[in-house]
């Protein structure tokens, strides 16, 4: 049984526990009145009178005093009996206590599960069922996790003003790794945001997760629309922690290192001295200063070498298939780009991107080195195909579908694998 599991019989056995405690008493029989509060009254009307007669008979009344004592005592007995009283129908009628009992079983589950659907977390339930190994293999535990995402989705198409929802259904997309998904979130969001003139910090860190969403969706890209959304979002809000980040990566990878090294800094000033995010900045601004520290000449011959460390092309489906019409099969999964040598036992190097991110660009270099020990460059000549793997296993499996192999030589650019699934 998984954890999800526990966590709805936990939550159905607190319920029934309040049930437990609350409904008995209004279950139970009430006691019937011990007697007539009219009667009681008379009772003690006639010990008093008996009182003051004896009181009379031994002489310490007179007869005047016992004559005003009896008509007090009579005036005090005729208000009691014309006072009303309150009813108690309701704490005697049975119909009304069971009446309740039944409201209260009924509207008790029925609020807790509108509370959870009004502040619950579908990305923590993700997380929470990721976490959790498929012993099975059959993906299960993500069909549960989809199908709760899906139904936030379709709430939020009755609900489309709905802002934080379109933010919670975004972040429950990328924790299930579905990044085109998670960018039109976003771009709704984004959309309700503005036609909500939210303030711009707001828009401004909308704007930083579509270009996060965009780079994982392409295989960490940031060009395009990713780095439009990076410029928006600095525009809005020139100090926003994530757009920085962003933007400073997407410097490097253009080569200009002042320009990432003006956001890395602008970051670090804004974290906390001794995080762990403001070590890791720390360590990429002196990287930069030892890159932009060394001679052209030697940066002219690292960048020589790194030519030919390197292979790129264009990943797309065969003509026939540019827009597959069921792309639902493609959720879960992924493509393997990979470099082969002749004589070498493994794959030199792998390039792993969702499937749903055709066509992009892709590029294997250095750090898709299955072993660093050994560059793309030690080899005279590689083999490159594109391998497609529904169910995303890394391993090869029956039912994948291959690219065709191109050999190629190390440094190679403008190459071009194609991939046609048979839907």
């Amino acid at each position: 049984m998984s954890a999800m599991h526990w966590l709805w019989l936990g939550a159905t056995a607190l319920m029934l526990l309040s049930l437990a405690v609350l409904l008995p008493p209004l279950l139970a029989e009430a006691p019937s009145p011990a007697s007539d509060p009219d009667e009681a009254l008379r009772r003690l009307y006639q010990a008093q009178l008996t009182e003051l007669k004896l009181e009379r008979s031994g002489g310490r009344l007179s007869e005047t005093d016992h004559a005003q004592a009896v008509e007090e005592l009579q005036r005090r007995l005729l208000r009691e009996l014309d006072r009303p009283r309150a009813s108690v129908a309701w704490r005697q009628s049975p119909w009304l206590r069971r009446g309740s009992a039944l409201l209260l079983a009924v509207l008790l589950p029925v609020a807790a599960f509108a509370l959870y659907l009004q502040v619950g977390d579908p990305k923590a339930a993700a997380q929470l069922a990721q976490e959790q190994p498929d012993a099975h293999g059959d993906g299960a535990g993500d069909t549960q996790v989809q199908a709760m995402v899906d139904g936030l989705a379709r709430r939020l198409e009755e609900q489309p003003r709905n802002l934080p929802g379109w933010v919670m259904l975004a972040r429950s997309y990328e924790t299930l790794e579905l990044f085109d998904a998670a960018a039109q979130a976003y771009r709704q969001a984004l959309q309700e945001a503005r036609r909500s003139a939210m303030d711009e910090e707001v828009q401004a860190r909308l704007w930083a997760d579509l270009a996060d969403a965009l780079a994982s969706a392409q295989g960490g890209d940031l060009d395009g629309e990713a780095g439009t959304a990076i410029a928006q979002a600095l525009q809005l809000q020139p100090s926003q922690p994530k757009a920085l980040a962003l933007a400073g990566s997407a410097a490097v990878r253009h080569g200009q290192l002042d320009e990432a090294g003006k956001h890395w800094r602008a970051l670090l000033a804004q974290l906390e001295p001794g995080s762990d995010m403001a070590l890791r900045v720390q360590d990429d601004l002196l990287k930069l200063e030892t890159l932009a520290s060394e001679d052209s000449s030697s940066i002219t011959a690292k960048t020589a070498a790194a030519s030919k460390s390197s292979l790129s092309g264009e990943l797309r489906w065969a003509a026939s298939k540019a827009n597959p019409s069921e792309l639902s099969r493609l959720a879960r999964a992924q493509v393997f780009v990979v470099a082969r040598a002749d004589g070498h036992p493994r794959p030199v190097a792998v390039l792993r991107l969702p499937a749903t991110a055709l066509p992009t660009h892709f590029t294997l270099g250095p750090e898709n080195l299955l072993d660093p020990a050994v560059s793309l460059s030690s080899f005279p000549e590689l083999r490159l195909q594109a391998r497609l793997s529904l169910d995303g296993q890394a391993m090869p499996r029956a039912g994948d579908i291959y690219s065709q192999s191109l050999s190629v030589t190390p440094g190679s650019s403008n190459l071009l694998l194609e991939l046609n699934p048979a839907f």
